[in-house]
């Protein structure tokens, strides 16, 4: 069966949007790596379990809660987010690709949900 003109076009779109994020999140990864904007020096994160544990321990709003909320209505494509602790306070650190094919990075605070930082 052959495909419509429309589908390979959104298929060609599809493959060009999922390119950019892949690129785009191989980038955070090694910004990350080398200390990077997405986290600081004195900046501790979790792996997923232990971030599992803070959120029971400490009662904090559960990650993909608020991915959710920073996602606004499914505008972005998550590359990462990460519960961090810096200069004492539990963050969630969340880079997203937005649909202007721009990286957003937000700074959420783990307790409250308010946003710190967002750039």
């Amino acid at each position: 069966m052959e495909r419509s003109r429309g589908g390979a076009n959104s298929s060609l779109v599809m493959m060009k949007r999922l390119t950019i994020a892949a690129m785009t999140a191989l980038a955070a990864s090694a910004a990350l790596a080398v200390g990077g904007s997405l986290a600081q020096a004195d900046t501790t994160c979790f792996s997923p379990g232990e971030t599992h544990e803070q959120v029971q321990r400490h009662g904090l709003i559960p990650l993909n809660d608020v991915v959710r909320s920073a996602r606004g209505g499914g505008r972005s494509d998550l590359i990462s987010a990460r519960l961090c602790e810096t200069s004492g306070n539990l963050v969630y650190m969340i880079a997203m690709l937005g649909r202007d094919g721009k990286v957003q990075r937000l700074t959420v605070d783990a307790r409250s949900g308010d946003v710190i930082n967002h750039r």
